[in-house]
C-alpha cells in the first residue's frame, strides 16, 4: 500500500503533463491537422520503423547480457524484458530518473550488486553518448554546416574525438582510476563506477562498440527515415533531428514523458539546417509519437511476460 500511495504523485504529474500537452496541440494546432501526414506514409513504412525500433531493442540486450558475465547464460530473455522495462521508465520518468530500475532489476533477477551494475551501466550510457556525438556532428558538418566557413570541420573534428574517446577512456582506464582513488565528490564517484563497467580486454572492446553501433544504427536510420518522410526533409536531417529527441530525454528538464522537451530537441537540431515550419513541428510530434508508443507497448508486453513467469515459478 505504501508503495501505491508513493507511485500516486508521479501519476498525477504525468497526467497533468499529457493533458496539457493534449490540450495545447488541439488548442493550438489541432490533432486532426497534426496526424495527416501518416495518411501519406505507407503502412510498409511505418512498419519497418517498428520493426527497426523493437530490433534495436534486441540488440541492446543482447549488449547488457554479453558484457555482464555474470547474467546466468541462457538468461537472453530476461535481459530482453529488462530493457523494454527500463525503457519504459525513463521515457515516463524525468532526466533519467527511471535509470534506477537498472541496477535495481539486475540485482532481483541475477543477483548482480548494484554497485558493479551501475558501473555497467553508466560505461553503456556513455558508449551511447559517443555514437550520438560522432553521429550527430557528422550529420550536422553533413547537412547543414557545410555552408558555414569553418564549422564544417570543427565538426568533422568533434566526430573524430567522439569516435576515439571510448578507445582513449580504455587505454587510460588504469592511471585514471589510480588517480581517482580516494577522492570525494559525485563527479569522481560516477566516473570510477564508470571505470569498474568497462571491459577487461580489447575484445570485450570492440563487442560493445559493435553492438552499440549496431544499436543505434539501426534505430537512428529507422527514426531518420520516418521524420525525413513527415516532414519532407533529408536524410540526414531526419537523423540528426532524432538525435536531437533522444539528448533531450537526459536533460534535467526533460518532462515525464518527454512531452514538449521531446519535440523541443528535435526542432532544436533541425533548426540551423530547416526553416521552423507547422510541417517540422508536426513531424516532430509523430516522431515522439512513434518512439512513445513503441515504447509503451513493448515495456506493456515485458510487464505481462514478467508477470507470467513469477506465476509460473510460483507453481513449480
Amino acid at each position: 500500500m505504501s508503495r501505491l500511495r508513493a507511485g500516486v504523485p508521479a501519476l498525477l504529474l504525468n497526467a497533468l503533463v499529457l493533458g496539457l500537452f493534449v490540450w495545447a496541440v488541439e488548442h493550438y494546432w489541432g490533432w486532426g491537422k497534426l496526424l495527416a501526414p501518416w495518411r501519406n506514409l505507407e503502412l510498409p513504412v511505418l512498419l519497418l520503423a517498428v520493426c527497426g525500433l523493437l530490433l534495436s531493442y534486441g540488440v541492446r540486450a543482447l549488449r547488457i547480457y554479453l558484457a555482464e558475465r555474470d547474467i546466468p547464460r541462457g538468461q537472453y530473455l530476461a535481459c530482453l524484458r529488462l530493457i523494454l522495462l527500463n525503457n519504459t521508465i525513463n521515457l515516463l520518468l524525468p532526466a533519467r530518473s527511471g535509470e534506477a530500475s537498472f541496477p535495481i532489476l539486475m540485482n532481483r533477477w541475477f543477483g548482480i550488486d548494484a554497485a558493479r551494475a551501475t558501473g555497467t551501466l553508466i560505461w553503456l550510457r556513455l558508449l551511447d553518448l559517443h555514437v550520438l556525438a560522432t553521429v550527430g556532428a557528422a550529420c550536422a558538418a553533413g547537412g547543414w554546416l557545410d555552408a558555414r566557413h569553418g564549422l564544417s570541420s570543427l565538426a568533422w573534428l568533434a566526430a573524430g574525438a567522439a569516435a576515439l574517446s571510448p578507445l582513449l577512456l580504455f587505454v587510460l582506464r588504469r592511471p585514471l582510476a589510480a588517480k581517482l582513488a580516494g577522492r570525494d565528490g559525485k563527479i569522481p564517484s560516477l566516473l570510477s563506477r564508470a571505470l569498474t563497467g568497462l571491459p577487461h580486454r580489447y575484445s570485450g572492446l570492440a563487442l560493445d562498440l559493435s553492438l552499440s553501433w549496431l544499436s543505434w544504427g539501426i534505430k537512428l536510420t529507422a527514426l531518420g527515415w520516418v521524420l525525413s518522410r513527415l516532414a519532407n526533409i533529408p536524410q540526414a536531417l531526419g537523423t540528426l533531428g532524432a538525435i536531437g529527441g533522444d539528448l533531450s530525454t537526459v536533460l534535467p528538464v526533460h518532462a515525464p514523458g518527454g512531452f514538449g522537451t521531446y519535440e523541443a530537441g528535435v526542432m532544436a537540431l533541425l533548426a540551423p539546417g530547416a526553416t521552423p515550419s507547422g510541417t517540422l513541428l508536426a513531424g516532430a510530434v509523430n516522431l515522439h509519437l512513434l518512439v512513445l508508443t513503441t515504447a509503451l507497448l513493448s515495456g506493456a508486453a515485458a510487464w505481462l511476460a514478467t508477470a507470467a513467469r513469477k506465476r509460473t515459478d510460483a507453481k513449480l
